[in-house]
């Protein structure tokens, strides 16, 4: 298991197969492994690089506050460390907010840059569920519950109605062993609910590629045609049959996306 240590914390990370390199930046609650079914996949013509964010699976949670600024400096000190200059920057939701600071703050840094069911800030409606998310998770711990509650957000309603699919999502959950602490939770919901680059997008210099889910009604679309709105080089595409967690439930539509663009195929 590789670890590093970055701006003074344990960093789990790992990487898959040679090319031009590619982070993937988790979301809230999530952790490397969340990338599973994509791995193979995009390995074949990418150097990935995946890790877990401070505070959540194998890295360290310190103790404190926690920010997506904070996150972002460990991105780049983890490029740093494995001697990468430049990478192309993958963010899914929370990981999105994470890729768009380092595209901010560390532009060139930055090949290009692909943005996943994510925003530039936290609706007043999104801060209530993570809060209340979090209170439950504080209260009763992990319980079949509690993700059954996320599965409605996560997921089409398609998916959502395979029985199968959902009992092995929850049960392959319940006995991860690197479960995100509550405090890890609730300092990821802190980091979510107090950033705000709306007015940095128009500084954007990276090329950008932006997917949503159709299905989506945690991150909506219409947040991500307010990226692509507001992103110079931005290009956007609404993915049919996908929600918030495109890349577990529609592995395949994900991947299909991500080298399309990286070929060059992706038109405005």
């Amino acid at each position: 298991m590789p670890f590093t240590k970055i701006n003074n914390i344990s960093l789990y990370y790992d990487t898959y197969g040679d090319g031009a390199p590619l982070v993937l930046i988790a979301g809230l609650g999530s952790d490397s492994v969340s990338w599973f079914n994509v791995i193979e996949d995009l390995s074949r013509n990418n150097k990935l690089i995946v890790f877990d964010n401070r505070g959540c699976g194998r890295s360290d949670y310190p103790s404190g506050k926690i920010t997506i600024e904070d996150m972002a400096e460990d991105t780049v000190g983890l490029l740093e460390y494995l001697k990468i200059d430049k990478a192309n920057i993958l963010g899914h939701s929370m990981g999105g907010y994470i890729a768009q600071e380092i595209a901010i703050k560390y532009p060139e840094r930055v090949n290009n840059l692909i943005l996943v069911s994510t925003a530039a800030s936290t609706t007043a409606r999104n801060k209530l569920i993570f809060k209340e998310f979090s209170e439950i998770l504080n209260t009763d711990g992990y319980s079949d519950l509690w993700f059954k509650a996320w599965v409605e957000w996560l997921f089409t309603e398609e998916v959502q109605s395979d029985t199968a699919f959902i009992d092995l999502f929850i049960s392959n959950a319940l006995k991860y062993p690197y479960l995100q602490k509550p405090s890890g939770f609730d300092s990821q919901v802190n980091a979510i609910n107090s950033y705000d680059c709306r007015s940095n997008l128009p500084l954007l210099k990276s090329k950008t590629f932006i997917i949503s889910g159709r299905e989506d009604i945690l991150i909506t679309p219409e947040d991500s045609i307010f990226l692509s709105e507001k992103i110079p080089d931005s290009t956007l595409e609404i993915l049919n049959n996908a929600a918030h967690s495109i890349q577990v439930e529609n592995p395949k539509a994900f991947t299909e996306a991500v080298l399309k663009f990286q070929k060059g195929l992706v038109k405005k």
